[in-house]
Formats: structure tokens, sequence, C-alpha cells
């Protein structure tokens, strides 16, 4: 029997294809094929075969009778001409109608397809280019054209070295599959690759290209999406802290070994694809077949296997070695780190799996050079595919359930030691924390009480989450401005003291124009205008409502603003964009600004001023952006003139992404109001999910508050990450749009990934010695990072191995009780579902008997819910002890109830049923604020606000009662907070 090895090329034309044509038993022609090469009809040998028909050799087939030669006609058309036929073979129908003309489209159609297909790649081609020449001009408009570049050169390096190697290994590939000499084939049985072989010769190179250009894009694009691992491999800092087991800094798991793995996994992705092509394209071949259960394979298809096979098990080789990094983040124990199992028996599995993987590439070496059989390689790769099983997981897996599970209190203490301090030092928990036990131990009278405690609870008036409604209805003043669902709240100098203060910006809502028109929504109605702000301790007596600060239109202001334009916003979508702009000198105002006083049709108009936008003046500009931008009237419109700018990403997080990739964003932007003008502010965080030892926790779960799940703040990716710091301030301007980066707190906490990015992108990041004192002071520590703090804390606190393996002390994050204005029993039966307490800014003493600084803070439960644990806050205002953790420790006899335990007592008084039923009669419904927990003398005071809100379409809530409830004492209803305060502290007695 002939063994089907490698086919020498035959130079010159092959005719008939493949250079000679198989003569096995099986490739008996069809009659229908002797008849028409015999020349005989079926119905007579003197009709359509004579000499004198059309067919005739005399005809057709004559050289006499053949008309003028045509010219050349070019390879491509010819090639696909070509696969036009094979499909007219295979299916068994012509591919072009004889009534629209055989010959006519035979000879365009192929041109016309070819010309689509140009046309089509050239569309894609320029949609890329202009999205590049677009984007550099955007980053040029933000002083960050030199970021954009090193972002470009290393995807587009990426994409060029793992692009070129895929297409190297699928087009030789593909290369090789053709020189396989083919198994015998039957035209009865195997249609379609006889005729495949029949046509091949005249379009394999578009083979061998596709082949190519397929993997090449493919893995190209997955290369081009790593550049942040490249660049931080190119940049790596040390960490300064090397990791227990294989000793090695913190900056090789971090930064080195992730490119590793992803050069391994790009390798890996491209033979895959050469393996694909190779299967598929040897059927195609008949380098193989299956037929009635019984396979054959040409010994040449088993070499170009075994090679692909034994390239791929050579880089699972060094995946195998590399895996070994990974136990320092392995999750198989009780905590994240290499437990007894993955030191005793995943780590001596990856060394052993390295040398079965080299030693099964070598066999598959000797089996593509010599040997050449089928059953050495399908051998081979199942001794590769089992020992990765049985030494790679079910070893491991027996170690862990019948070793490491019954004996983890003891085989793990050391990884749990190791964790502990590599989690709070990721977390920066490490350094500024002071525990303090919290009872009442001295006896403190009721009237010192009060004080206490209406100092700080004063602070709980207002609830920021429950005033956008009053701002939109009294602040609003038309309907196409808008406030945040939640609005922020912050701390200014007014009459000589620091108090806090609810800020409000009043943007645009696109949604709401007068009209949707193009030159309406881009050209007039540009910006939104002004802030209003509020305190967050006074109500006016005759409305319950804030007392505004700054208010109106044209504005009142307490908190001077220089300009009121809000060019940037959280309001605007990321296709939102707008057309600024007029030479200088014109006095043509297109720009609508605010409406008149008290609601006057005298409307006012204006010109933006600043230089934040992209020049798009010149006709090539505005051809660009319009395909872009997919608008014909950007480059038509009369309003764009020699002087127009472009304003485009204006989102303020949007923007600080674009520039800062590497960043992972608070989901709560904030304004702020600097020396007259309007900022938003956004804490950047550098993560990762690499840091040896260190617990991976999911940072949606651990950052979704009631906030989160009502929308007033972004939700976070749900990714993994066990490193966070906030090593970033960025600063958006909301008139001019600029966008400034701030290192922070790197004298008290350095971070060596931001070290690094500022390698990758220098100047980019301005020092904090930079930041203005009035910047400054409106700074605040960032409640994603703290929730996420907070999450970490509540196992995190116990530093004892064997007492954290127990988790007997373990704290919980509280529900919040109230969700949407109602509480979380009626919002569970409505549907609703509860999410984690907020975390919040208030001016309070840190210990309960005084001194109060500004600070973010959240209570904890214990790990069944129902009894309170701890109360976590943080010095949120820049200054020495910014950063500074404060855990007031309840004893766990005395620590009271949690803040679902307080919310059910509440709602079960009597008295404040009844009097929130009659509240609720008529047309309206009781809102309850948020469940205010504040530390006072060794005790907690929670107080709540209750509104009452009509169900008329145009309504907001007005604050009518107050109710606290301090200790274990009983729950005050009341029209104040201080009588409530003061009922609630007299019903606990005095503490002693």
């Amino acid at each position: 029997m002939r063994r089907h090895g490698w086919r020498r090329p035959v130079r010159g034309r092959q005719v008939g294809g493949r250079g000679r044509q198989p003569t096995g038993v099986d490739e008996v022609p069809k009659l229908s094929e002797l008849n028409k090469a015999s020349g005989l009809n079926k119905a007579s040998g003197l009709n359509k075969a004579s000499g004198l028909n059309k067919a005739s050799g005399l005809n057709k087939a004559s050289a006499l009778n053949r008309s003028p030669a045509r010219p050349a006609v070019p390879a491509g058309f010819a090639q696909l001409a070509a696969a036009s036929a094979f499909v007219s073979r295979v299916s068994g129908t012509p591919l072009f109608q004889r009534t629209l003309g055989k010959s006519h489209l035979k000879r365009w159609l192929p041109r016309l397809l070819i010309a689509l297909i140009v046309l089509y790649g050239l569309w894609r081609l320029l949609r890329v280019v202009v999205g590049i020449a677009t984007t550099d001009l955007w980053f040029d408009s933000v002083r960050a054209g030199s970021a954009y570049v090193t972002m470009l050169e290393a995807r587009v390096l990426l994409f060029g070295v793992f692009g070129i190697i895929a297409a190297l290994i699928g087009g030789l590939t593909m290369l090789a599959v053709t020189r396989i000499d083919g198994l015998a084939l039957s035209p009865d049985y195997d249609t379609f690759r006889w005729t495949f072989r029949k046509y091949e010769p005249r379009f394999r190179p578009l083979l061998i290209l596709a082949a190519a250009l397929v993997p090449l894009i493919l893995v190209g694009i997955s290369a081009a999406g790593g550049w942040q691992t490249y660049l931080l491999w190119l940049h790596a800092t040390p960490f300064g802290r090397t990791d227990p087991l294989f000793h090695r800094d913190a900056s090789f798991y971090v930064e080195i070994a992730p490119f590793h793995q992803l050069v391994v996994s790009l390798l890996k992705q491209a033979v895959t694809y050469a393996i694909w092509i190779a299967v598929i394209a040897g059927y195609w071949y008949a380098a193989w077949r299956i037929r009635r259960g019984r396979r054959k394979v040409t010994r040449a298809m088993i070499q170009l296997l075994s090679v692909l096979l034994g390239a791929f098990l050579l880089l699972k080789a060094y995946g195998y070695w590399l895996s070994r990094y990974g136990l320092t983040t392995s999750a198989r124990g009780p905590v994240t780190g290499a437990g007894y199992t993955d030191i005793h028996a995943s780590l001596p599995a990856a060394y052993g799996l390295t040398v079965i993987a080299l030693g099964c590439a070598v066999a598959l070496a000797v089996n593509a050079g010599r040997v050449g059989r089928l059953r050495w390689l399908v051998g081979t790769v199942a001794v590769a595919v089992v020992a990765a099983y049985l030494v790679g997981s079910a070893l491991p897996g027996l170690v862990y359930r019948y070793r490491e599970a019954p004996g983890a209190a003891t085989l793990d203490l050391s990884e749990i030691r190791n964790n502990i301090a590599a989690t709070r030092a990721a977390f920066g928990l490490d350094g500024d924390l002071t525990t303090v036990p919290y009872s009442s131990s001295n006896s403190t009278d009721s009237a010192r009480l009060v004080r206490l405690a209406s100092s700080t609870a004063q602070e709980s008036v207002i609830d920021p989450n429950q005033l956008s409604p009053t701002f939109n209805v009294k602040q609003q003043v038309q309907s196409y401005y808008a406030f945040k669902s939640t609005l922020d709240t912050s701390h200014y100098d007014l009459g000589g003291r620091s108090r806090d203060v609810v800020l409000a910006v009043r943007e645009l809502n696109p949604g709401a124009l007068p009209s949707n028109s193009w030159v309406n929504q881009h050209v007039v109605y540009t910006h939104g205008y002004g802030v209003v702000a509020a305190p967050t301790t006074a109500i006016d007596p005759a409305t319950a409502s804030p007392v505004f600060l700054d208010q109106g239109m044209p504005p009142a202001q307490q908190i001077p603003v220089s300009r009121e334009q809000i060019y940037f916003g959280q309001g605007f979508g990321s296709s939102s964009y707008a057309i600024v702009g007029e030479p200088a000198g014109s006095s043509r105002e297109l720009e609508f600004d605010h409406p008149g006083p008290d609601g006057s049709a005298t409307s006012a108009f204006t010109t933006y001023r600043g230089d934040g936008g992209i020049p798009i003046g010149s006709a090539l500009r505005r051809l660009l952006f319009a395909i872009r931008l997919n608008s014909t009237n950007v480059f038509f419109s009369s309003e764009v003139n020699h002087a127009s700018q472009l304003l485009q990403v204006r989102n303020p997080a949007a923007r600080v992404a674009a520039i800062a990739p590497w960043l992972t964003l608070d989901g709560d932007v904030y304004p702020a109001v600097v020396n007259g003008r309007i900022k938003w502010i956004v804490d950047g965080y550098t993560t990762t999910s690499n840091y040896p030892d260190s617990q991976l926790i999911n940072l949606r779960s651990a950052t979704s508050t009631t906030l989160v799940a009502d929308g007033a703040s972004v939700a976070q990716p749900s990714t993994q990450i066990n490193y966070m710091q906030n090593s970033v301030k960025a600063v958006v301007d909301a008139y001019t749009g600029a966008v400034t980066l701030y290192e922070w707190n790197q004298a008290s906490h350095p971070d060596p990934l931001l070290k690094a990015w500022e390698s990758v992108f220098p100047g980019l990041v301005q020092p904090q010695s930079s930041i203005s004192p009035a910047l400054l002071s409106q700074l605040r520590y960032p409640t994603d990072l703290f929730n996420v703090q907070r999450t970490v804390l509540a196992q995190y606190h116990v530093t004892d191995p064997a007492d954290f393996y127990s988790g007997n002390d373990f704290w919980s994050v509280p529900t919040d009780p109230t969700i949407g204005g109602t509480s979380r029993l009626n919002a569970k039966s409505a549907g609703t579902i509860s999410a984690p307490l907020p975390s919040k800014y208030m001016s309070q003493s840190a210990d309960g008997y005084g001194n109060e600084r500004y600070a973010l803070s959240s209570p904890m439960a214990t790990l069944n819910g129902r009894d309170l644990a701890a109360f976590v806050s943080v010095d949120a205002q820049p200054g020495p002890s910014y950063g500074k953790f404060t855990v007031l420790d309840f004893p766990s006899s005395s620590g009271g109830e949690s803040p679902s335990q307080v919310q059910n007592d509440i709602e079960s008084d009597t008295k404040i049923t009844e009097a929130l039923t009659l509240q609720r009669g008529g047309n309206s419904r009781v809102v309850l604020g948020d469940l205010e927990a504040i530390p006072v003398a060794g005790r907690m005071l929670y107080v709540e606000p209750v509104y009452t809100r009509s169900s008329g379409s145009v309504s907001f809530p007005i604050l009518r009662h107050v109710i606290a409830l301090y200790a274990n004492g009983q729950p005050s209803f009341k029209n104040s907070i201080g009588s409530a305060i003061s009922s609630a502290i007299r019903s606990a007695g005095t503490l002693g």
C-alpha cells in the first residue's frame, strides 16, 4: 500500500489541478465525464458529438475555430472566477443564470465582487484612520497627546509582532497542507473534495493568504488588548516586599509574570488556530478521511500535526512553569495564598507537568521526523492530557480533601498569617489604624449627653439622598435643566467657620429640550448653568425646606462662582457633543445661556471662550469628524465656522478614563467650587489582582450600596482585586474640560504601581505639591475605597491566625434598613433587593466625646447582623490626620443593636406607627431618611428624619418629624431634632 507523504512541487502549468491525477480504483470517472471526453452524446454519436457540432473537436476544442485571444486576466480575477466555478460544480446549480447572459456575468461578476470587497476594505480602513486621527486631535485638545502616542505605539507593536507570528504560523501551515499528497478520491463519493482538487491550484494563493490573515487579525487584536501588561513589564518598579514562598519582590507577580503569561497565551492561541487550519484544510486536500467508521490519515498529515502539537506542548510546559507563581494568589485554601495543598501538591505537580510536557513535545518531534505514526501522535497527546488531569487536578484535590481540609486549623496557620499581613498592606490598613474599646465607663449626666449629641446630630437634619426632588422643584428653573438624583456634600468656610454644605450642579438635560433638531442639540443648548447650595444643618421653619445659599438665575451667591456655564458634566452621555465658538470680534451669540430672571421671556445668550475643544475650522477636520460622528451636518452646516471648536467626551469620568485608562475610577464624582470655578473631582485607584498572598475580593460587591442600587453612584466592574490604593486625584474644569491628574498621599503611602505608570507616561501626573490650597480644602477621602476597606476590616481586624480561622469575631457590613424612602421590610415586599448601608460624610467626634472632625464613617454589625459590633471612621479632610482610621470596638455584651434591629424597634413602637399612619392619610406618603449612627459617650445615637411628600407630579419631601433612639432606650418621635434627641436620652437614663 502506498504511503502518502509530501508531494514535490511541479513546475509549469498543472493541467486539471494537482500536477497528476490519482489513478486509484476509487477514481473511476462518471459516465458523463466519459461522454464528454469521448465526444459522444447520450442520444447520438452523430449529433452533438459530431465534428460539425459546437462541442466537436473542430469547434471550441479546435485551435482553428478559437476566437482571438483575450487579454490576460489578472490573477485575483482568475482566482475568484475559479472559486465561483468551484461553487457551481459542488452545488450542481449554475452560478450565473442564462437569462442574464452567462458569459457576460461570468466575465464581470468576479470583478464586481472584487470591487465590492475592495471598497468595503477601504471603508473599514478609512474608519480606522479617521478614528486614529480624530482621537489624536482629542488628546491634543486635553494636552495629553504624548500619552496617546505611547498607548498607540504599544498597541501597534503588539499587534504587529504577535499578528505576524500568528500569520506566519497559519500561512506556513496552510502551505504545508497544500504540499500533502492526498488520498485517492472518487467523484461519486467525494464530490466536494474531488471538485476542490480540480479547481484548487487556481485559488491556492487566496487560501494561503486567508490562513495567514485570519490569525493575524484575531491574535493581533488580542495582543493589542494587552498593552497595559506590556508597558508595566517594560517599566516594572520594585514594591519592596517579597513573598515568603519564592522570595521574589511583589513587582514580579504584579508587573513581570503577567506579561510572560500573556506571551504564552498569545502563542498558544496562534498555534491553536494553526491546528484548526491543518485539520480543516487537511480534509479539503484529502489528507485524512473517515468513511464507514474507518479513518485514514496520510503520513504527511501526521507529521504536520506532530509539529504543531509539539509546539503547543512546549508552550504548555512554560505555562506550567509560570503557574507556580500563580500559587501566591491561589483560592484553594481558607484564604488567598499558597496553602498546604499548594505547597505540598500543586507546586511539585507544576514541576512534574513541566517535565511531562517537555517529554511529550520531544516524542512528537521524533514522530514528526522519522516515525510518522498516528498511534504515536494520539498516544503522546493522551499522555499529556491524562497527566494534566491526574497530576495537576486530581492529586491536589485528594491532598486537599484528605489532608488539608481536616487539619486546616493547624496546617494553614502560616498561610493565614501571611495573608493577614499582605491584605492589610495591600488595602492600606497596615498603618494609621487605631482600635479603641468603646463603652461608657464614666457617669455622664443627661445634659452633657444632649450637648454632645446635638452638635453632631444637627448634621443629620438634611438628608442629601432626599434633597434632589426639592432642588428640582425649587431651583430647576426650566425643564431642560436637572440635578443628580443623589446630591453631594462638602464643606466651605462661610461666615468665618467651616460648614457642611449640600452642593448641586444645574446640568443640562438633553432629553428635555424644546426641540430635538440637530442645531438645538449641538449648537444652541450646549451647557448647564450654575450651582445650588444649602447647609446641612438649617431648615426654613416656614416651608420646612433647605435654606439656600446659592440659588436662582441669575444666581444669588454666598459661595462665589465666576464661571457659571457647565460645558462638561455628569449628565452628558458618551455620544454627546457640542459645536461652539465664534471668530474674534464677532458679536453673534448662538448658545443659549440661561432664561431671564423670574422666568421672564428675556433669555441670555453667550459664546464659548475656552480652549478645551478641538478646532474644526478646516474642511478636512470637518470631514473627519463628520465621518467619526456619522453626521453630515458637521460638514455642511452653516453654523460651523473657521473658529468653531468641537466639545467631545463631556462626562468628567469618561475624560479621565480616556487619558488614564490604567486607573480604576471612583463611582462618585463630586463637584466643588474652587477659586470661583466649578470643578469635578474624580478619585483614581491603582488596582491589581496579582499581589502575592493578599485576599481577593469582588470590587463590585465590596462597593455596592443602596446608592449604587438606586443608580445614584456608578457601579464598579465585577472584577477580582487584591490591591487598591487611592494614588491619583483627577480634577476636570466644568467650563474648559481641562483634566489635571495629581499624585496623592505618596509621602505616607508610596505606590509602586503609580511610579511605574509615571515612568510610562512622564509628565501626565502632577506632584501633590502643585495642588492649590483652595483645591486641597475640597478633596476628601473616597467612598469606594472606604467601602472596600470596611469590607476588608470586617474580617481583617482579627490579626491572630487561630482566631481568624475560627471566624467567631468577624463583622459584617449592615444592611440598609431604608431603601427608596421606605422601610426595608416594605421594600422587600415590593420586590426591591436589599443592599449594604452607604457610608456617610459627617463632621463628628472620633471617640464620641467631642473634638469633631470631617470624617467618613460606617457602623459594623456582628456576623449574624443583629447586634452592633463596631463603628469605623476615617479622617476625610486633607491634613496631618488624613486617612487615619478609628475603630470603636463595642463589647459583645453591651454593643447595642444593629441598624436593622433599630429600624425594627422604630417600626414596632405603637406611638410612632400610629403617627406615621396618620401622616400617610390623604394624598401624602411618608418618606424615611437615612438612619444615621452617631457615637456619643460610649453608646450609639440613631437619628432618622421623617419626610412627607404629596402624590402630585410636582412634589418634594418636606421634613416633618425626627426619630431618635439612644443606646437601648425607647425611640422618640418629635417635630425637631433637639427635642427628639433630648427625649431619647432621657428615656435611656443616665449612663454609668
